[in-house]
């Protein structure tokens, strides 16, 4: 009885996480509070929720403006309802602005506030030119357009980056985290679902402990890795380390021209290396089964270990699978 009891309260917590998550980011409605900054110069923003999500968009305008939509049972509250200084008390609200640095942080006073079902979500508009550290507890998180140096984090919802320029780290523990057309050096990671970057260029580390990792039309360097699902990389990349326990490993390439290191203890890893038979490779493949075409070989060549050179060698290609076979193709 207290197993059940326990499992539909965690089924309560997800409903109402769930319902502040699809509520975090208004689209046609009206904010409740609006709070305006005026921006001399290139700044930082410090956003963060612990009552719902948090949105970043950039606009034309020198200033940032804060717009909090508060909610109480899942309804937007008007700004002369009765019910917003009530819904207030319950949260630390800090919309403030110091030099070029502006702060936007609701927190929630006690945690047994979460159970009257009031929440406050934050979209914020910015320059292009700012750096941004935003994180919820309440909801996801989704910022485009910005360019700075970036720390964005959620562990209420997943996290959703577009256009962003910059060193950027993002991370979820409450669901995936998406980054697309991203410039710059950038980490992701996510313990709540799976990682994805597309149409992108950089550096890229990617880990997922919550589902698979998927990076691809990519150029540039890429590390990434998986203990629960497969990887998959794809793109104009110089160097490429990929390795997953939870399931098979793939890369399609091309330019390569530092290192591919691909490894799967879940699964078989497959490999095409366009323009690869021009290339000097130093070969270590190794798996129940070894299907690759040499030429210009020089080495040892056996059913489960390829170790040695193609066209005098160079670029070294490391691919070991313990739970499926090593593919290599070469294409033009």
């Amino acid at each position: 009885m207290k197993i059940l009891t326990t499992m539909k309260m965690f089924s309560f917590v997800a409903m109402i996480i769930s319902m502040f998550s699809l509520n975090g980011f208004a689209k046609d409605d009206q904010p409740t509070i609006t709070k305006t900054f005026e921006m001399k110069e290139p700044g930082s923003l410090n956003a963060s929720s612990s009552g719902g999500g948090v949105k970043v968009e950039t606009h034309d305008q020198p200033q940032v403006i804060i717009q909090a939509f508060v909610r109480k049972n899942n309804n937007l509250l008007a700004p002369n309802d009765p019910m917003v200084k009530e819904v207030l008390e319950a949260f630390d609200v800090n919309f403030s602005k110091s030099g070029s640095a502006v702060t936007a942080i609701v927190e929630r006073k006690s945690r047994m506030n979460f159970w009257n079902n009031v929440g406050i979500s934050l979209t914020i508009l910015v320059p292009k030119e700012m750096s941004c550290k935003v994180s919820s507890s309440g909801g996801g998180v989704k910022i485009s357009g910005v360019k700075g140096t970036h720390d964005f984090s959620s562990s209420g919802g997943g996290v959703h980056l577009e256009n962003v320029s910059g060193t950027t780290e993002a991370s979820s523990s409450g669901g995936g985290v998406h980054a697309t057309n991203q410039n710059g050096d950038v980490r992701l990671s996510s313990s709540g679902g799976g990682v994805t970057i597309d149409d992108s260029r950089g550096t890229v580390y990617a880990h997922s402990s919550g589902g698979g990792v998927t990076v691809k039309n990519f150029k540039g360097n890429v590390d990434a890795s998986s203990s629960g699902g497969g990887v998959h990389v794809s793109g104009e990349c110089a160097s490429v380390k990929a390795k997953s326990s939870g399931g098979s490993v793939h890369a399609d390439i091309w330019n390569l021209s530092k290192e591919l290191n691909l490894e799967s203890s879940g699964g078989g890893v497959d490999a095409v290396i366009h323009n690869g038979k021009k290339l000097g490779l130093d070969l270590d493949l190794q798996s129940d089964r070894v299907n690759i075409e040499l030429q210009n070989f020089s080495g040892k060549s056996e059913k489960n270990r390829v170790k040695g050179t193609m066209n005098n060698g160079g670029i070294p290609v490391y691919m070991h699978a313990s739970g499926g076979s090593v593919n290599v193709q070469f294409e033009e």
